[in-house]
C-alpha cells in the first residue's frame, strides 16, 4: 500500500498521461481529496496541463467548483504569459536571424511552436533556452543587447556573479518589456560526462532547419530532447542524487516518447553509449519514473541498473516517511559536500576564484537581508524557480 502522497502522485500522473492506448495506461479511480492534488499540481507546475486536459476530455464535472476555478485560472495566466513569451521569442529570433545566426530552440521554447506534442502549450515556462554555436554566441548577445535587451543586476549589488568557465551558457538577457528572458547557450550543460554525452554541436549538427512564419529556427531530433530532458533533470538539476522528481520534465518525458516519430530512437545503442560516460543510471531512473508513473513500458532492449531501481525506490520511500526523508536529505548533503573536498585545492589555487567567491557570498548575504530568495532551485522539486 502505498502512502497517501504517493497516490497523489501515481493519481496526478494517472490525469496527465499521454493518451495512449494499452494495457499499461494508468487509470486515475475515483478522487477524494482534489484539493490535496491541486495543491501538488501546483508545486509540480502542471496544474495549466492538468486544466487543458481535463477540458479536453471534458472531465472538469467531478472538480469541487474552487478547485475548478483555480485551475482555469492558473491555466488563463499561463496561457497569457506563454502568449507574451511567444511574442519575446519571435522578437528574439528575428534579431539573430539579422545577425546571420540560426539558433537551435532548446526545452520549453519549442513547446511555444504549433503541431508540438498535444497540449504543449500548457506547459509552464520560466525562461526560452537558445542553443547558438559558441563562436556565434558573442555576436548575439551583442546584438540582442543592441536591440534593449539588459542583464538583471541585484540590489545593492555592484554586477551579476556568473562564471563562464563553469556554466554553460551566458548571463539572462531580459526583454526590454520585461516580458521574459532569454539565455543563450554554448553548451547544453555544466558538468563534463554530460557535456561529453550530447555536445552542443553535434545537437546543431543533426537539428532540422525550419522555416517558421519567416523565422529560421532549428529543431533538435526527437532522440536528443528525450536525452536532453532526461540528463537536464537528472543530472544538471541533480534529480538523481537528491530522490527528487519534476512532474513537469517528466511529463514532457513521456509525451515526447508517445509521438511517433519518437519510435525510431536506438534506446539500446543510446544506454550503451551513457552507460561508457557513466550517465546510464541516471537515464535509467527516468526511464523507471515514467514506466511507474505513466505506464510507458521501457524501450526495448534496455534493462535499468540496480543504481536505477535503488534510486527510483528511495524516492517513493521519501514521499512515504518524513522522518526517511530527512535522513536521505542529511545523507545527500554529506555526498555533497564530499564531493566538493576534492576541488578545494585546486580552486585555493586559482586566483580568480576569491573574487568570484566573494562576490556570490555578498550576494547571498544581500539577499538574505532583504528576505529574498537565496537559490535558484526550488530544493524539493529541482526545478527552477520563475522569477515571476
Amino acid at each position: 500500500m502505498s502512502s497517501a502522497p504517493g497516490r497523489r502522485w501515481r493519481t496526478l500522473a494517472a490525469l496527465l498521461a499521454p493518451d495512449v492506448a494499452g494495457p499499461d495506461r494508468p487509470v486515475a479511480g475515483p478522487i477524494d481529496d482534489w484539493r490535496a492534488l491541486y495543491g501538488l499540481a501546483t508545486v509540480q507546475l502542471v496544474a495549466p496541463s492538468l486544466y487543458a486536459g481535463q477540458l479536453l476530455r471534458d472531465a472538469l464535472e467531478p472538480m469541487p467548483e474552487d478547485v475548478r476555478d483555480a485551475l482555469a485560472y492558473l491555466h488563463e495566466r499561463n496561457d497569457d504569459r506563454n502568449r507574451r513569451l511567444l511574442h519575446v521569442l519571435r522578437e528574439t529570433l528575428s534579431i539573430l536571424n539579422q545577425a546571420d545566426i540560426v539558433p537551435v530552440l532548446l526545452k520549453g521554447a519549442i513547446a511555444l511552436l504549433p503541431d508540438q506534442y498535444p497540449l504543449a502549450f500548457a506547459r509552464v515556462l520560466s525562461d526560452l533556452d537558445l542553443g547558438v554555436p559558441a563562436d556565434q554566441v558573442d555576436r548575439g548577445s551583442a546584438a540582442l543587447r543592441s536591440a534593449g535587451y539588459h542583464h538583471y543586476l541585484a540590489p545593492n549589488v555592484e554586477s551579476v556573479c556568473w562564471s563562464v568557465t563553469t556554466g554553460h551558457h551566458l548571463p539572462p538577457l531580459i526583454h526590454p518589456s520585461g516580458d521574459g528572458y532569454v539565455e543563450l547557450h554554448y553548451d547544453l550543460f555544466s558538468g563534463k560526462p554530460q557535456k561529453e554525452a550530447l555536445p552542443l554541436c553535434a545537437v546543431l549538427a543533426r537539428a532540422e532547419t525550419h522555416d517558421w512564419d519567416g523565422l529560421r529556427i532549428r529543431i533538435p531530433t526527437p532522440a536528443d530532447r528525450l536525452l536532453h530532458n532526461a540528463l537536464h533533470h537528472q543530472v544538471q538539476d541533480q534529480a538523481f542524487w537528491t530522490d527528487r522528481r519534476s512532474l513537469r520534465q517528466l511529463l514532457e518525458f513521456a509525451r515526447l516518447r508517445a509521438l511517433p516519430a519518437a519510435a525510431d530512437v536506438d534506446w539500446p545503442g543510446l544506454m550503451a553509449e551513457l552507460k561508457r560516460r557513466g550517465l546510464a543510471d541516471a537515464m535509467g531512473a527516468h526511464l523507471l519514473a515514467a514506466r511507474e508513473l505513466f505506464g510507458q513500458p521501457l524501450p526495448a532492449g534496455v534493462k535499468p541498473t540496480a543504481a536505477a531501481s535503488r534510486a527510483e525506490m528511495r524516492f517513493w520511500r521519501r514521499l512515504d516517511s518524513p522522518r526517511l526523508d530527512r535522513l536521505f536529505s542529511l545523507r545527500w548533503d554529506a555526498l555533497r559536500q564530499a564531493r566538493r573536498l576534492p576541488n578545494l585545492p585546486r580552486r585555493l589555487m586559482t586566483p580568480g576564484w576569491y573574487p568570484e567567491k566573494y562576490r556570490f557570498w555578498k550576494q547571498q548575504w544581500v539577499a538574505r537581508r532583504q528576505g529574498g530568495p537565496t537559490s535558484g532551485v526550488d530544493r524539493m522539486s529541482g526545478e527552477r524557480l520563475d522569477p515571476r
